[in-house]
């Protein structure tokens, strides 16, 4: 697979929310490295940019929010 076409799985994955945290940081560094060949990166990787962290963030909150489900059921078991 071509490095743009990664891009673009990369980026597909990411719109339909099925993109692991490593595959969010993946895209970011790879958007990084190639963001000035191809117009079209460029305008994702500007968008990327502003929204990584929120991302991130907001996946390990949900994690966070798993965990400590799990953990108050087996407390209570």
């Amino acid at each position: 697979m071509s490095t743009k076409d990664r891009i673009w799985a990369l980026v597909a994955k990411r719109v339909n929310d099925e993109a692991t945290i490593e595959e969010l940081q993946g895209l970011d560094e790879l958007l990084k490295k190639y963001s000035g060949t191809d117009w079209q990166i460029k305008v994702i990787a500007d968008w990327w940019r502003e929204d990584i962290q929120e991302e991130i963030a907001r996946r390990g909150e949900m994690l966070f929010e798993k965990i400590k489900e799990k953990i108050k059921t087996k407390e209570y078991q």
